[in-house]
């Protein structure tokens, strides 16, 4: 699914900064949030053990006689009282009656009036165990502290005042005379929300500066880290100021990224400055081509208005005029074929059978060959499909055949062979001409070349290179060689294999 930017910032600087606070704020958000689960659960917990706490540690107060109760129960209640609960709510009731604490903190249902247990235990509270809490003996670590403890200290919820309460209760058969008293302690639960929130808003708002900061490290890190950018951006923009001038930027320094961008500018410069070159070149050859046979067309023309049409010069005006029309159509229609295969990239997968192409090549040209004091013949061994566009290689076959003939002596040899082979469907043209000079094999590939011998010939040096493009495309193989016994030419074009039917 691509992603939409159109609300993203135009900078990369912005961009790059939107991109990477966006999940550091994710991150961020998710780690206040279990920050906070983890502050609830932990106030919560420690809230628990206050309570339960308190409760054992007035119990045991309660436990003493009278007279040290008097002292110690003041003294016990004292020490529980803490910043977040400076008023210590408990009581203590001796079946109906109250000794000491809130009258309203009342036992729960299951102890009665008469000061007994009607109702099952209760499971005393249990905390989470680290390594270092001792063996404890119904909520005491003393034994001694647990004697007479009917129901341990537990946990439940209730009300006082109208208003929620957290409560722990204990109850405990006192030594001096036998009775069940019930001690509770209660915390309101508001408080604890109060000093949860208190706690959420510190985290929360840790958690925007943090992210105010790292907005602002990372932003103002990206003006740093862009510079090498910045500085490419501008040594691009002064070499594109001459539109005919290829300077090329140093790709040695600055972070790999950056180099990687030189690199490819360079490449493109390199291809760019090629292209151009290749089209001076193109358009030089191309008009230079162009004037000879409009040159021929002017001066018969002046011929013909000189002597009219049925004089004997009118005659050979007429004939060299259809010559060169014919020279300026076929090399009108090289340049479009050529135009066409520099815009085109590749070519679409299919199979042809390559004996058949060179056939209808052959039949297509049989008024011409007749014409032509040459003797064509074709040979094929084995059958097989290759791969590619039929009507490219077609093209190719008919250019290197045109060039066979025309390029042949009086009463030579053309030979167009089909050999399929494992790995490529070869397709062979021969000639028993003069041949090619192996010094100039390389450079027949280039357009617009002519050797030296062929320079009075119709030709216009544009067959070989639009062979050698069509093969390119094609993702064949062609070559130039000399012909059986060292005469004449043999071009060579290897096919890759669609599917062979037999091998020789």
């Amino acid at each position: 699914m691509p992603i939409k930017t159109r609300f993203l910032p135009k900078s990369l600087r912005g961009y790059l900064t939107v991109v990477v606070m966006v999940p550091l704020v994710v991150l961020v958000s998710i780690f206040a949030t279990i920050t906070c689960w983890m502050i609830d659960s932990s106030m919560n917990d420690t809230s628990d053990r206050i309570l339960v706490g308190s409760t054992r540690l007035i119990s045991r107060a309660v436990n003493y006689d009278p007279i040290l109760q008097e002292r110690l129960l003041p003294l016990a209640v004292g020490l529980l009282q803490r910043r977040s609960a400076p008023v210590t709510h408990y009581s203590i009731y001796d079946g109906d009656r109250l000794i000491a604490g809130r009258a309203d903190l009342r036992p729960p249902p299951d102890y009665s009036a008469d000061g007994r247990l009607t109702g099952p235990l209760h499971p005393g509270a249990r905390f989470t165990l680290t390594s270092r809490d001792p063996v404890m003996v119904r909520g005491y670590v003393d034994p001694r502290d647990a004697q007479g403890v009917v129901q341990p200290a537990y946990l439940h919820n209730g009300m006082l005042n109208g208003r929620p309460v957290r409560i722990a209760t204990e109850m405990r058969r006192l030594t001096d005379n036998g009775h069940l008293v019930a001690v509770q302690v209660a915390d309101f639960l508001e408080n604890r929300e109060i000093s949860t929130r208190a706690s959420f808003q510190r985290v929360v708002s840790a958690s925007v500066l943090v992210t105010l900061i790292a907005l602002l490290l990372f932003y103002s890190a990206l003006a740093w880290g862009l510079i090498p950018f910045a500085t490419l951006t501008e040594r691009i923009a002064a070499s594109v100021r001459d539109p005919l001038h290829f300077q090329r930027l140093p790709d040695g320094d600055g972070p790999r990224e950056a180099q990687m961008i030189a690199r490819a500018y360079n490449a493109l410069m390199v291809r760019a400055e090629r292209a151009v070159g290749s089209l001076r070149q193109f358009t030089s050859n191309a008009s230079h081509q162009l004037r000879t046979p409009l040159a021929v067309l002017r001066v018969h023309l002046d011929v013909l208005e000189t002597y009219g049409a049925q004089s004997p010069q009118g005659q050979m005006a007429l004939d060299d005029i259809a010559h060169s029309v014919d020279t300026l159509e076929r090399l009108l229609q090289q340049l479009l074929a050529l135009a066409r295969l520099d815009e085109q990239v590749g070519c679409s997968a299919g199979q042809f059978d390559p004996a058949l192409v060179a056939t209808d090549v052959i039949a297509a040209r049989l008024p011409a060959l007749q014409r032509a004091d040459v003797d064509i013949s074709f040979e094929e061994s084995g059958h097989g499909l290759a791969s590619g566009e039929a009507a490219l290689a077609a093209e190719m076959v008919g250019n290197l055949l045109d060039n066979a003939v025309a390029y042949n002596r009086p009463g030579g040899k053309v030979v167009v062979r089909v050999l399929c082979r494992k790995t490529s469907v070869r397709v062979e043209i021969e000639d028993d001409g003069p041949g090619i000079p192996p010094a100039e094999r390389d450079k027949v590939w280039e357009r617009f070349y002519r050797m030296a011998a062929n320079a009075n010939s119709s030709g216009s040096g544009l067959g070989l290179p639009i062979v050698r493009a069509l093969a390119d495309r094609m993702g064949a193989r062609v070559a130039l060689d000399e012909g059986a016994g060292g005469r004449g030419t043999r071009a060579v074009i290897d096919f890759g294999p669609a599917a062979l039917d037999a091998f020789p």
